[in-house]
């Protein structure tokens, strides 16, 4: 009976999870040692719009201290976004350093991220099958990203009960060549034969598994401030900014009063973290491009300026 109550305790925790990310949209806290489930029904699947990861608050998931300018792992969103863009269903943690990096080691961690489901899906076509390859088709004006692209076999029942090579097989071209062919476009075709990938294993029957989103196309605004100016980033009605890129310091001896590029490195570690903590998801905001922005001085006596790339998104998803 003891056992029965605890699976029936198990099972409802689950479900509520699934339950509470099977909005639209939606944003979320995740704190050390807690993990949070995405799922997107119907014809849609996981699109991640910002992932952060590290600490930059002392009271956000505990009073801990923050170290000088906070701490993030920079290379968060890339990872989270190519484990579960395109899927229907994504699990992530705070737990594993190894995934994210560790931005400040000793401190107390987070994460923070916005999430929304979006046309497009994930398909598996089998080499030498009567379907034999995948016709992509995106909506109105919307154009394919293409996410993830795998052809070979790593697994011993999908298409058939077949032995897998040993460490798998994989082709390395094959997200290049389904980008090269459907990215960017409305529709696309992709044939899944060793024509089009090449053979990662000779005499072995392989599958292609491709995960893609349908987006709005969209355009990429640069924004150079030199220091000690002020600047505006701003979107239309209806559209938010969405900052892609952030560098304050000095790679090229040209912009702003030309100047030499001083030895060593010369740019703000929290650049990026900083511009988006002030502009993301907003309709305009103000940009100043001075050390006090930043917390400090990247490097003393060199004339430095602030460049930053962003894009304008839907408010609405």
């Amino acid at each position: 009976m003891m056992e029965r109550y605890i699976l029936f305790l198990l099972l409802s925790w689950f479900l509520v999870q699934v339950v509470k990310s099977e909005c639209t949209a939606g944003e979320e806290t995740i704190c050390k040692n807690n993990d949070y489930i995405f799922q997107c029904t119907g014809n849609r699947v996981i699109e991640i719009q910002s992932m952060f990861y590290g600490r930059e608050s002392n009271t956000i998931c505990g009073n801990s201290p923050i170290p000088a300018g906070g701490c993030s792992a920079p290379s968060a969103l890339g990872i989270i976004s190519s484990k579960c863009n395109g899927k229907k269903f994504c699990y992530i943690n705070t737990i594993p350093h190894t995934l994210y990096g560790d931005p400040c080691v000793g401190m107390d961690k987070y994460i923070q991220v916005s999430w929304k489901c979006v046309e497009g899906g994930t398909d598996t076509v089998c080499e030498h099958s009567d379907r034999g390859s995948l016709d992509i088709t995106c909506t109105g004006n919307k154009v394919i990203k293409i996410h993830s692209s795998f052809y070979g076999r790593e697994s011993s029942i999908k298409c058939g009960d077949h032995n897998v090579p040993e460490g798998g097989c994989s082709s390395a071209s094959a997200l290049s060549t389904v980008v090269s062919r459907c990215g960017g476009e409305r529709s696309c075709h992709v044939p899944a034969n060793n024509y089009i990938f090449g053979d990662p294993c000779i005499g072995v029957r392989k599958y292609m598994t491709v995960s893609w989103t349908c987006e709005q196309q969209r355009v990429t605004h640069k924004q150079l401030v030199c220091e000690r100016v002020t600047a505006q980033l701003s979107c239309s009605e209806g559209m938010n900014v969405r900052v892609t890129k952030a560098t304050y310091g000095r790679s090229d001896p040209k912009k702003c009063k030309p100047q030499s590029i001083p030895s060593g490195r010369c740019d703000a570690p929290n650049a990026l973290m900083v511009v988006r903590k002030n502009c993301d998801y907003l309709q305009s905001c103000t940009l100043e491009s001075n050390n006090a922005a930043f917390g400090h001085d990247p490097c003393p006596g060199t004339q430095k300026y602030l460049e930053v790339e962003y894009q304008c998104i839907s408010t609405t998803f």
